[in-house]
């Protein structure tokens, strides 16, 4: 197994009843397009719950630790206004962190590949 440091984050989203969903995408746009581009950023998913369609999921894979991510990933300035503005849709907002250990299907984690 690749011993390289990776961080799996799932930051769930509860939109307010009735919120504008794609004002809230696209405020939230500009963050991801500049933050794909950060060296230690791997790929990133947006979810929607099939049975709650306000809550958005976002799994997103980090070249980094959890304490790495939050010194220095968290903290970037561009980061700021989307995160405040988009506060004005959310009722919450719960990061979750996860170190990989296995997969299917892809090599994208360092954790054990199975075919």
């Amino acid at each position: 197994m690749n011993t390289k440091e990776q961080s799996v984050i799932i930051a769930r989203f509860q939109l307010k009843p009735n919120s504008d969903k794609q004002a809230f995408f696209d405020n939230l746009k500009p963050l991801f397009d500049t933050m794909s581009k950060e060296p230690t950023f791997v790929n990133g998913i947006v979810h929607e719950n099939v049975d709650n369609p306000d809550e958005i999921v976002f799994y997103e894979i980090w070249n980094c630790s959890k304490e790495t991510w939050l010194a220095e990933e968290e903290t970037k300035a561009y980061r700021q206004g989307p995160y405040t503005k988009a506060a004005e849709f959310l009722l919450g907002r719960e990061l979750s962190f996860y170190t990989p250990t296995a997969e299917w299907g892809t090599t994208i984690t360092v954790g054990k590949h199975f075919s």
